[in-house]
């Protein structure tokens, strides 16, 4: 998803989590060079997201990022300004347990789809939407509801047309991508991702669909966007689809005041999530809005305006 594409890691422990809420994001280039060695050294990724964290270690700046280790798992490393590498953290068993009970009852006893395409979950009523603007320096998205568009999609049994949303991506003036992502909500009120179509575009044309997945495709698991009701802590995943991307999410907030161009909003969700690149992403939902604010390695994207049918 683009603007709302959801590429995150693994669920962190409870130690971590509060590590993370205290953390703010820094652009790759604002990450003292030692640093930068020493992610780029195990695991990391030049560009990626970093958080600074609140107080120090051993009288320097304490740094956090998310990585893949040498086997292939996703850790989280704590490195000071100087460069040295303090701890590399993973799951634990009690945190991998609760993310696959968490699983286990989201199968179980939620999934019921009566009106999918009614999705008035709080944080993203999409089932209101005509068409956000979402604006960086030099990039501009416009999501825009397709209610005629009716992609069919089967989960235990249950066969239904997803709600339609496409994203178009405009940087310095050219298109260079078109997403329809495809969203259902059951009668719990959690809202899940069932994937994407993606055009990526060159001079005019189409020149790829690199990122895109459906479930009933690449992937049997429908990915949780938003749960019904988030509470701190809780962790879930938006996209499972190990061939192409894999994301966790984790609600770090349910407090925040945030101001875009569009206004000043209270009481925002705010979701940090993982992907399976090492990258970090934070996004802000406002209560009857949407997603109003996404911060990752490269800036802001921020809501400029909101209209509703």
């Amino acid at each position: 998803m683009k603007m709302a594409k959801l590429l995150t890691v693994l669920t962190l422990g409870s130690a971590v989590s509060n590590i993370c809420c205290a953390g703010t994001a820094v652009k790759w280039e604002e990450v003292p060079e030692a640093v930068r060695t020493t992610i780029l050294a195990n695991g990391g990724t030049a560009g990626q997201s970093v958080d600074l964290e609140k107080g120090k270690k051993d009288g320097f700046a304490l740094y956090e990022a998310g990585v893949r280790d040498k086997d292939g798992n996703c850790a989280d490393l704590d490195v000071t300004a100087d460069g040295k590498l303090i701890e590399t953290k993973h799951d634990d068993a009690a945190d991998a347990a609760e993310e696959k009970t968490a699983h286990a009852k989201q199968k179980v006893g939620a999934m019921k789809f009566s009106h999918p395409r009614d999705i008035t979950n709080p944080y993203l009523p999409l089932a209101t939407l005509k068409q956000d603007l979402l604006e960086t320096k030099n990039e501009q998205v416009e999501r825009t509801a397709k209610p005629d568009v009716k992609k069919i999609f089967t989960i235990d049994g249950q066969t239904f047309a997803a709600l339609a949303v496409e994203d178009k991506e405009v940087v310095d003036g050219h298109l260079t991508e078109i997403t329809l992502d495809y969203f259902a909500q059951d009668d719990a009120g959690n809202v899940y991702y069932l994937g994407e179509d993606v055009d990526q575009y060159q001079d005019g044309a189409v020149s790829g669909h690199s990122g895109g997945w459906l479930l009933g495709k690449e992937t049997q698991k429908p990915g949780l966007l938003l749960p019904a009701h988030p509470k701190v802590g809780d962790k879930f995943r938006s996209e499972d689809v190990p061939k192409i991307t894999t994301e966790v999410d984790r609600v770090v907030s349910v407090s925040e005041t945030v101001t875009v161009p569009a206004g000043t909003f209270q009481n925002c969700l705010k979701i940090e999530e993982h992907a399976s690149d090492g990258a970090t992403e934070y996004k802000y939902y406002a209560p009857g809005i949407g997603c109003i604010k996404e911060v990752d390695s490269d800036g802001e994207s921020s809501l400029k305006s909101h209209t509703t049918w």
